[in-house]
C-alpha cells in the first residue's frame, strides 16, 4: 500500500521518507522543487527496492493543480496513508507588523494541507489500516509576538485534525496529530532552546512505530507535554514580559 508524504525533501519529511522506504512501502513524495526530490527518490529506490514517485506542489500557491498528483497516485498501489510534515516560517512573522503578509504562512501550514486531505480522502476509503498524520508545533501552545501567523496556522491545523478524527471515527481511519518540539533542522536553526533539539530520524522512527495507534494527539518528544503545560498556566503579568 502507498503512503503520501507532503514536504518530503528536508527535515522530518526526508527522515519519514527514508524510514518508510526502508520497509519497502511505495511512496508518493511531494515538495515544491523536484530537484530536491529526484536524487532522494533514486537513492532510496536503489537501496531499498521500492517505488518512489515525485510530485512538485507549491503549497504557497492558493490554486496549485492536482493533476500530476492524481496521475502518480493512480500509478501506485492503493493509498494507505498520508503524512504532512510540511511547514514554513518567516523571519518577519510578528503580530501586527504592517509589512508582513500572513497568507503564505497560513496556506503552507494549514489551508493547503486541508485541501490535500479532502482531495485524496476518496482514494483511502477501501484500503486497510489507513492513517492520516498531521504535525503541529509547541510554538502554537500560546500566542506570542514572534511566529504569530505560523502559530495560529498550526493551532488551526490541530483543531482540523481533531475534527477529522471525529468525522472518521467510524470509517476505520486512524487520525494522529503530533505537537513537535524543536527539531534539529534548518527550520529551527536560529532558535535557541533550553532543551536539546530532537533528531528528525528519531521522531520519524516514533511516527513509524506508532502509525497504527489511535492516540489522537501526542507531544514529541514527550517531555514537551510538561513544558507546554507550564507555559499555558504562566500568569499573564509574567508571560507578557517573556521574550522568546
Amino acid at each position: 500500500m502507498t503512503f503520501l508524504i507532503v514536504g518530503a525533501s528536508a527535515g522530518l519529511g526526508r527522515a519519514l521518507t527514508e524510514r518508510f522506504a526502508a520497509d519497502k512501502h511505495p511512496l508518493a513524495i511531494v515538495s515544491s522543487d523536484l530537484r530536491d526530490l529526484r536524487p532522494l527518490a533514486t537513492d532510496l529506490s536503489l537501496r531499498h527496492g521500492t517505488t518512489l514517485e515525485c510530485v512538485a506542489i507549491d503549497l504557497a500557491d492558493a490554486h496549485f493543480p492536482m493533476d500530476e498528483l492524481d496521475r502518480v497516485l493512480s500509478s501506485l498501489p492503493p493509498l494507505r496513508g498520508m503524512l504532512f510534515p510540511a511547514a514554513a516560517v518567516a523571519v518577519d512573522d510578528e503580530a501586527g507588523m504592517p509589512a508582513f503578509d500572513p497568507e503564505m504562512i497560513t496556506r503552507v501550514n494549514y489551508l493547503s494541507i486541508c485541501r490535500l486531505v479532502t482531495h485524496c480522502m476518496p482514494r483511502m476509503l477501501h484500503a486497510e489500516s489507513r492513517v492520516i498524520v498531521g504535525f503541529g508545533s509547541v510554538a502554537a501552545e500560546r500566542g506570542r509576538t514572534r511566529n504569530a501567523a505560523y502559530s495560529a496556522a498550526k493551532r488551526a491545523l490541530r483543531s482540523y485534525f481533531e475534527s477529522l478524527r471525529h468525522a472518521l471515527a467510524d470509517r476505520g481511519v486512524t487520525v494522529q496529530f503530533y505537537t513537535l518540539g524543536y527539531l534539529d533542522t534548518s527550520l529551527a536553526a536560529s532558535t535557541r532552546t533550553i532543551v536539546p533539539k530532537a533528531s528528525p530520524r528519531r521522531v520519524a522512527d516514533i511516527v513509524y512505530r506508532r502509525r497504527h495507534v489511535d492516540f489522537g494527539h501526542a507531544f514529541c518528544p514527550g517531555f514537551w507535554r510538561v513544558i507546554c503545560a507550564v507555559v499555558r498556566v504562566v500568569p499573564w503579568p509574567i508571560f507578557r514580559r517573556l521574550r522568546f
